[in-house]
């Protein structure tokens, strides 16, 4: 083959590669479109929303406020510890999830019946599930008022036994990014392959 030739081609070859290689990286970079995030059941919101300052208790007994969700992602779930079954399935999902990601999110239960779920009693039962899960308790008005921010609902129903009670709940799970700004919801039911590939987004 004429040199000429074959320094054309090597040329042309390699330019082909350039621009495959392009095509690549901006797929990549590109991160999923909004139509596959909702495949998964994660709706981002077009604008994030700031949260307002909170005072609330850990399940160590610490003050806690918007800034302990400052700093990285965290992943909220409103639930309650007399819960018989969205709460430990969805923290079960979690703890999958948690097991199966490189750098986790932060993994919050704000509890949605202060006046039983002591941070005592959230202690015992979140870290039942991971040891690194986290549970906040507060007054039933600090309690509302951090819902209503994330468009979380809840509220007291009739339990099975007479003066027994549960609390229906929205069973999303809330998504607040490093600067403590409400970014968007992951709907159930919820898979921890699922929400493994949205927190993948995060970075």
């Amino acid at each position: 083959m004429d040199s000429g030739v074959r320094n054309t081609l090597l040329v042309t070859l390699a330019l082909i590669a350039m621009v495959l290689g392009a095509l690549v990286a901006s797929v990549m970079l590109r991160g999923p479109s909004e139509d596959e995030l909702r495949s998964l059941g994660y709706y981002r919101l077009e604008t994030p929303r700031p949260i307002a300052d909170f005072s609330m208790r850990d399940d160590e007994g610490r003050v806690v406020s918007r800034t302990d969700l400052e700093g990285r992602w965290s992943l909220l779930f409103f639930g309650f510890t007399f819960c018989p079954d969205i709460c430990p399935t969805t923290l079960s999902v979690l703890n999958e999830a948690r097991r199966r990601m490189s750098e986790p999110p932060n993994i919050v239960m704000v509890s949605v019946d202060p006046d039983r779920d002591t941070p005592a009693v959230l202690a015992r039962y979140v870290k039942s599930f991971n040891p690194e899960f986290a549970g906040f308790t507060g007054s039933f008005d600090e309690t509302v008022s951090l819902a209503q921010q994330l468009n979380v609902a809840f509220g007291k129903v009739p339990g099975p036994d007479p003066g027994s009670y549960l609390v229906d709940h929205t069973a999303s799970l809330v998504v607040i990014d490093p600067q403590g700004r409400y970014v968007g919801f992951i709907k159930p039911p919820h898979r921890a392959s699922n929400i493994v590939a949205i927190t993948e987004t995060f970075r």
